[in-house]
């Protein structure tokens, strides 16, 4: 394989027919400027000759980096191929596909027990961190650094590289130093709103600390690991009181290393919508406007976790000359409110209804109980306005910030039906009459953790959008 991003197609797709499809890469900057102008000319070049019926654009979603991003859309891909084969299923019209893999900075830092770098100055039990390791480490505190005010950096750099937790004078310290990462950016509902109280903020440190959590190796979102669909000990629902907040069994739960990751949530969040609106959305305007008027091929948008941030920010952010084909959004790590008519207590819509009108398809949408990231912990993480209330977590979204891959879509009751993901063969109603969003519910074992999307349920999906 080549060293470097050649001007091209980054690989082909056998497409198990005899046929081969352009594979191409589009890696952004964290502020969505493109890094391979020259990969980006040749792939419009090659849609203006106008041989392709098809153009899919896939996003990856949290603590992706290029090599975990590609092994991704591979092997949904080569997956999507196999059933096909396996099934003998057909297109109905001549299918000529061009593939765009999106690659965004969202990687983060990986906790000990993900195999990570420590903090410390000295490494944990003499053994020597990786150069690699350490460069990852700095970019990241650099990164949270950069929305710190001047003046605050060095209390910042002291406190996010102790070896030890924080007490409580410190911790209220780096919260109150940390406020604008919190206050900062708009949020799913179509709204900003302002950094919690400092308080709040150690308690949502302290609510999302990995202390009790089971873990094992399915999940990729950034808190915590799922274990066989069951909910941390500890998680949500034995919330917090403000009075007992700096009790010594909480302090206990302040390592830096864990703020740092919860901090990093918020930013890999804002960082998804930036990249979608600036980056990959004028991909996008240009993608629909460089097809001949003749025969345009249809557009289909994909996404996992904040991949889902991607590609809606894409959708709905720039004027696009045309409307796309469909929309899967695998386990979107973005509000249940984003499609809502009105957000509930506000007058107006979730930042993402303009979507519903902007494909030609329903937009489909998986959610799954077994999505402990999901269902458990996001919303303590991406709170943007004070919001702490006891928590109450019963099958019920516990709080306007759920998210849409843990509980399926709020406030759109009427433009939606939830079904369960179907079996391949079973054929999805995506024509007249349909809903404008299916929630399709991994129930079942069909979605066993936030990473379980590339499954024949979601393969079956994305070709039932195909020939639809």
């Amino acid at each position: 394989m080549a060293d470097r991003l050649e001007a091209g197609p980054y690989r082909t797709v056998d497409l198990a027919d005899g046929e081969l499809a352009p594979f191409y890469m589009m890696p952004f900057e964290k502020d969505g400027r493109s890094e391979a102008p020259l990969t980006r000319a040749h792939l419009l070049d090659a849609l203006k000759g106008g041989s392709f019926t098809d153009v899919f654009i896939f996003s990856h979603g949290w603590n992706n980096d290029w090599s975990d991003a590609s092994s991704l859309y591979e092997h949904f891909l080569s997956g999507f191929q196999e059933l096909r084969k396996s099934r003998n299923l057909t297109y109905p019209r001549p299918f000529r596909p061009l593939l765009i893999g999106i690659i965004w900075p969202s990687t983060a830092l990986v906790l000990p027990w993900e195999q990570g770098p420590q903090f410390a100055a000295a490494p944990a039990n003499g053994a020597a961190r990786t150069d690699a390791e350490v460069a990852q480490e700095r970019r990241e505190i650099q990164a949270l650094a950069e929305q710190v005010a001047p003046e605050s950096r060095d209390r910042f750099y002291e406190l996010t590289q102790r070896a030890s937790d924080l007490t409580q004078e410190e911790a209220l310290d780096l919260a109150t130093i940390m406020a604008p990462i919190y206050g900062a950016g708009h949020d799913d509902l179509g709204r900003s709103g302002p950094a919690p109280d400092p308080k709040e903020i150690v308690e949502i440190w302290i609510k999302t600390s990995p202390e009790g959590q089971a873990s094992d190796n399915s999940g990729d979102f950034g808190f915590a690991d799922e274990a066989d669909g069951a909910a941390p000990a500890g998680a949500p629902g034995a919330a917090f009181n403000l009075g007992d907040l700096f009790s010594r069994e909480n302090l206990d739960k302040l390592d830096p290393r864990n703020i740092v990751r919860a901090a990093t949530v918020l930013q890999m969040k804002d960082r998804a919508g930036t990249v979608g609106a600036h980056g990959v959305g004028l991909l996008l305007q240009e993608v629909l406007a460089a097809s001949p008027a003749a025969g345009q091929p249809r557009v289909h948008l994909v996404g996992h976790s904040y991949g889902a941030k991607v590609v809606l920010s894409a959708l709905c952010f720039p004027p696009l000359s045309r409307n796309v084909n469909s929309v899967l959004l695998l386990e979107p790590a973005i509000s249940y409110l984003s499609f809502a008519a009105q957000v509930p207590g506000t007058d107006h819509p979730g930042g993402y209804r303009d979507a519903l009108k902007l494909t030609e398809q329903p937009i489909l949408t998986t959610f799954s109980s077994a999505d402990i990231p999901l269902t458990q912990l996001f919303h303590l993480g991406v709170r943007r306005a004070s919001d702490i209330g006891d928590l109450k977590i019963a099958g019920a979204p516990p709080s306007v910030y759920a998210a849409l891959g843990g509980y399926g879509p709020g406030g759109i009751d009427a433009e939606r039906k939830v079904i369960p993901i179907k079996d391949p063969g079973d054929p999805y109603a995506l024509g007249a009459g349909a809903p404008e969003v299916f929630a399709l519910d991994g129930q079942g074992g069909r979605i066993k953790g936030h990473g379980d999307i590339s499954n024949e349920y979601t393969w079956w999906a994305l070709y039932s959008q195909i020939i639809s």
